[in-house]
């Protein structure tokens, strides 16, 4: 049931008095501290937020975290040699989402599954008419460049955002099945039984979209073996893992689908315009669409906020270094340092979900390493208050129970487009282990930005 509003309830409950005031005047003097107090307990919980939000992080460095795929990816992003090798490494990418086949063998060496976006090798009612204005030319376009592609490990992703009218689809929901029919057909006619075929890669979450696809393409017997949707909206990052899980539930491992031979699932696009370079949100979607166990995912590309080519196409990574320069942002920061300790991921527990960490057992320089954040949704406190309870630190390779140990606090700042040539120190202490958790408190962690604590 539907509440009604505050302001209604309120006015509701003013009208009420109001006929008690004029009824019953020896009731004066309650009726008038009521409407005060009733007005402080609305404005209270209606103002804007001011002053700090307190959370907690427990880290369990001797319980691993099974089970977890990187969701280190990009959309575009590069030329033929820029960013550099050295500038895109760190970041292990695992999953590239684009059209330039020319980038195909750079994208292998670098370690990314090469995700092709067959949509934007044909045009969006442009350089050709729209699939189902000609089926017969889109048929032969995919089938070209099937032919064309033979023997390469390709993922291919039929069309991009249909559910976005302009620009990306202009016609129904059932040509947009359609089209990918016609598609899926001929590259099983060309490619085999084992060549990787998905969608429908619509612009958000859309349950009921995703099942309408899927009905369809298991009545034309056709199968969607990597079921893919995108996650832009700033403002809903806590909901991706939901939104992910009940995907995995409801199709992946629901045998009314198993005709569809579904293996991935992936979110190939996540980071919305407002949050493009802000570490802390970036960590937010990193952690949910991890914590919800996608196969892989890629970081989304806006307009610069100076202006000038889209992040697709100026050669910056999505962003994350400057176009020309090659310079690192702040979020590149925040993806080498995701990175670095993925593969030694352990558990972590939050207790607010605009507060993530995530932390590993080593990092490159083989130390202990948590990366944590604060990110906006919805009203936020300028600054958040964490505690972080480090456990079991005794239990890692190479302790030395008399030897101290130093804990490091790194910032990622909110800096947006500026170059950041390395990381500042906020916090560093020494602490001796004992069989009891470390406690540490960082009193001032900045909305939007993220932090990194090592120990060393």
């Amino acid at each position: 049931m539907t509440q009604p509003h505050p302001i209604a309830q309120f006015k509701r409950w003013l009208k009420r008095s109001s006929r008690k005031l004029r009824t019953k005047p020896g009731r004066i003097a309650q009726i008038v501290l009521s409407l005060g107090a009733a007005l402080l307990i609305f404005l209270l919980g209606h103002l804007p937020v001011f002053g700090e939000q307190q959370a907690t992080i427990t880290v369990d460095f001797a319980a691993p975290q099974a089970g977890v795929s990187s969701m280190s990816g990009f959309l575009y992003g590069i030329g033929n040699t820029k960013p550099p090798d050295s500038v895109i490494k760190p970041l292990q990418p695992a999953l590239w989402r684009t059209s330039r086949l020319q980038h195909y063998s750079r994208v292998q060496k670098l370690g990314g599954v090469f995700q092709l976006l067959v949509s934007d090798t044909y045009g969006y009612g442009t350089k050709n008419p729209w699939p189902y204005e000609d089926y017969a030319k889109w048929e032969a376009h995919v089938r070209q460049l099937a032919q064309q592609q033979k023997g390469k490990n390709i993922l291919w992703d039929i069309w991009n955002e249909p559910d976005i009218k302009d620009p990306f689809w202009k016609g129904s929901r059932d040509q947009l099945f359609e089209t990918y029919k016609r598609a899926y057909q001929v590259l099983r006619q060309e490619l085999g039984p084992d060549v990787m075929i998905g969608g429908p890669s619509i612009a958000k979450y859309d349950r009921g979209y995703l099942k309408a696809f899927l009905d369809y393409c298991k009545k034309n017997n056709l199968e969607v073996n990597v079921l893919t949707w995108h996650e832009l909206n700033d403002q809903k990052i806590t909901a991706i893992s939901s939104h992910i899980q009940e995907a995995r539930r409801e199709f992946q491992q629901n045998p009314d689908y198993s005709s569809l031979k579904i293996q991935k699932l992936y979110v190939n696009e996540i980071v919305g315009p407002t949050a493009q370079y802000r570490p802390a949100e970036n960590l937010g979607y990193l952690y949910y669409t991890e914590q919800g166990k996608a196969d892989g995912a890629c970081k989304a590309c806006w307009e610069p906020v100076g202006g000038g080519k889209n992040n697709c196409f100026n050669e910056s990574l999505d962003g994350l270094v400057v176009p020309e320069t090659s310079e690192p942002r702040a979020v590149w920061w925040l993806y080498q340092t995701y990175a670095d300790g993925f593969k030694t991921r352990v558990q972590s527990a939050i207790s607010t979900s605009r507060v993530v960490a995530l932390a590993s057992q080593s990092n490159s320089a083989q130390q202990p390493q948590v990366i944590f954040g604060y990110f906006e949704q919805g009203v936020a406190a300028p600054q958040a208050k964490v505690t972080l309870i480090l456990k079991n630190l005794q239990r890692l390779p190479g302790f030395q129970p008399d030897k101290p140990l130093t804990l490091t606090v790194k910032q990622i700042p909110d800096s947006g487009e500026k170059v950041v040539k390395s990381l500042p120190t906020v916090k560093q202490e020494q602490v001796t282990v004992t069989n009891q958790a470390i406690r540490l408190t960082i009193p001032n962690v900045t909305l939007h930005e993220a932090y990194v604590l090592t120990v060393g």
